[in-house]
Formats: structure tokens, C-alpha cells, sequence
């Protein structure tokens, strides 16, 4: 199989492509012109320089293709989540890249949509619960996934829309709740961090990785399949607190722990059903948020030549 992934240096990306190159697939990594981690990629995969404003015409370098797996999506930080002009922006470069796709020949094309289409729900999160998004970034993830609904059964090909919850994992962003914590934690600093009260999932981006190449598995072999969407969680959903707790535990930390210093203005609650998913593709393996916990603290140790 030959799989474009565009977003490839994105922290999905590049684990997604060692899983991908363990199966023996031709990966083809669409990185933005002058990035300087495509240096972490592995070998054996087939780079090619691509700014998002140029997905719509990658069919002059990629002349065919069977899987787009498209993990690239602009203001995607605080400031850019709420900007309306970056979210519709994306909407525009995800559709051309699905029309690009269908030029190639692909037969199915993934995008990555997010919980935050949900908007604020405090029960469990099925495919089929409303969305009510609130964020800019939620509103233009939702509207993609209708857009490319409809724009693949006009051009024949498949398509699946994944709601990816919370990732973790070595090699995140230092900003995220799981890094700085487990930073703070580890130098003993105080932590401020909300009530932490809310429900919560977290997945291992390796887990995320695995269920994304069996998710296009079976859209691939399956004939009837057209096109649909998909949670892509864990099964481990527990108090957010409890989490931080656990981690706290883990690091052996002397932090102090101050719940309820940062106020929250939207209070967001994790609960995704992952039964449609397992129903799917079968037993869904995921990692022990301990297991992740301590990978990170190791890799966190090394790079600091502890």
C-alpha cells in the first residue's frame, strides 16, 4: 500500500509512519518547506517538501497513491484555536486535498478531526452524540468532516473522519498538561492547575498510531464500506485529578499540588465510547497510562543526561 501523510512531522505523524513502514508500506511524508525536523524522520520513507496551500496540486509530485492520511491542520495552539479566518483556512486546504487525492487514484482518504467538535459534553461521547462545538477549531473540524462527507460521494472515494481525543506520549509538546507536569514534577516545582474535577481520556500515541492503520484496513477491504466516523480513544476514562495524582505518585515528586488555581471558563469533560471502534476492528489494546508515564520519565531523564 502506498499512504501519503501530510502532517508528517506532527507527533501522530511520525509514529504513525514507523507503524505504517513496519507493515511494509510505501510511506510518502509531506512536510512545509524549510521544516527542520524532517531530520527525526526514518529511514526508508519517501519525503516530499509541500506548504498546505499546495496540497490541492501534489498530484505533479505524487503521481499515484492509495491512502491520504491527512494529520495537517494550521492554529492549532492557543491564539490560532480561536481565529475563524485560520480554521477556515484549513477547511479549504483539506478539501483540495481530498480532490488531489481522488487525481492520484487514491481509495480512501483520512482526516483527523478532534473531541473538540463534541463541544461540552458531560456524559459518555458516542459518534452519534450532537456536536455542539464552541472553539473556532471544533466549529471548522465539524465543518470539514460534513464538506468531505458529501465531496466523497461525489467523487467516488472513501472516507473516514476520526475524533481524536487526548494523545500522549515521548516526544509531545512541552506545553501539554502531561509534559509540564511530569517536568515540574520531576524539579519538585509547584503546579498551579484547575479543580481538575472533569472526566478524562488519555491514549498513547502509539495506541492512536495502531487503531488509524486498522481503522484503513478495513475501510480498504471492506466493499460496502463509504464512509464514516470513528473515536479514537482509550478505555481508561477516570477524574482528571486522578490522573495527576498517579503521576505525581510515579515521579516520587514533592510538588505542590495547587487544584483550583488556574480558573476555567469552559469546563470540558472527556468521556469517549470507544465500542463502535472495537466492534470495528476488534480488541483495541491500549497502553497503561503508568507504562506511558514512565516512558516519558526515561526519556525525559536521557535528554537531560540524568
Amino acid at each position: 500500500m502506498k499512504c501519503i501523510v501530510t502532517g508528517a512531522t506532527s507527533f501522530l505523524g511520525r509514529v504513525l509512519i514507523n507503524r505504517l513502514l513496519k507493515d511494509g508500506h510505501h510511506v510518502v511524508a509531506v512536510c512545509r518547506h524549510g521544516a527542520l525536523s524532517i531530520e527525526t524522520l526514518p529511514v526508508g520513507v519517501e519525503v516530499v517538501l509541500a506548504d498546505m496551500n499546495e496540497y490541492g496540486d501534489l498530484n505533479h509530485a505524487v503521481s499515484q497513491a492509495d491512502v491520504w492520511v491527512n494529520l495537517a491542520w494550521g492554529g492549532t495552539g492557543h491564539s490560532g484555536r480561536d481565529s475563524e479566518e485560520i480554521q477556515q483556512t484549513n477547511v479549504i486546504y483539506s478539501t483540495a486535498a481530498m480532490s488531489c487525492a481522488d487525481k492520484m487514484g487514491c481509495r480512501l482518504f483520512v482526516e483527523t478531526g478532534s473531541q473538540a467538535e463534541y463541544g461540552i459534553v458531560n456524559t459518555v461521547i458516542q459518534e452519534a452524540t450532537p456536536c455542539h462545538p464552541f472553539s473556532a477549531y471544533g466549529k471548522a473540524k465539524l465543518e470539514v468532516k460534513e464538506r468531505l462527507t458529501e465531496l466523497s460521494a461525489t467523487l467516488g472515494i472513501k472516507y473516514l473522519h476520526l475524533r481524536i481525543f487526548s494523545l500522549i506520549g515521548e516526544g509531545d509538546h512541552p506545553w501539554t498538561l502531561v509534559m509540564s507536569c511530569i517536568d515540574r514534577m520531576l524539579r519538585h516545582a509547584p503546579i498551579q492547575l484547575s479543580s481538575c474535577t472533569q472526566y478524562w481520556n488519555f491514549l498513547y500515541v502509539g495506541d492512536a498510531a495502531e487503531q488509524i492503520v486498522r481503522l484503513c484496513e478495513y475501510a480498504l477491504s471492506n466493499d460496502d464500506f463509504t464512509h464514516d466516523v470513528f473515536n479514537i480513544a482509550s478505555d481508561d476514562t477516570r477524574p482528571l485529578k486522578n490522573f495527576v495524582d498517579e503521576m505525581y505518585h510515579l515521579t516520587a515528586s514533592h510538588s505542590q499540588l495547587l487544584y483550583g488555581a488556574i480558573p476555567q471558563q469552559h469546563v470540558v469533560s472527556l468521556q469517549p465510547d470507544i465500542t463502535k471502534l472495537r466492534q470495528t476492528i476488534g480488541l483495541v489494546s491500549t497502553t497503561p497510562f503508568a507504562d506511558v508515564i514512565q516512558r516519558i520519565i526515561h526519556t525525559l531523564y536521557n535528554d537531560k543526561g540524568k
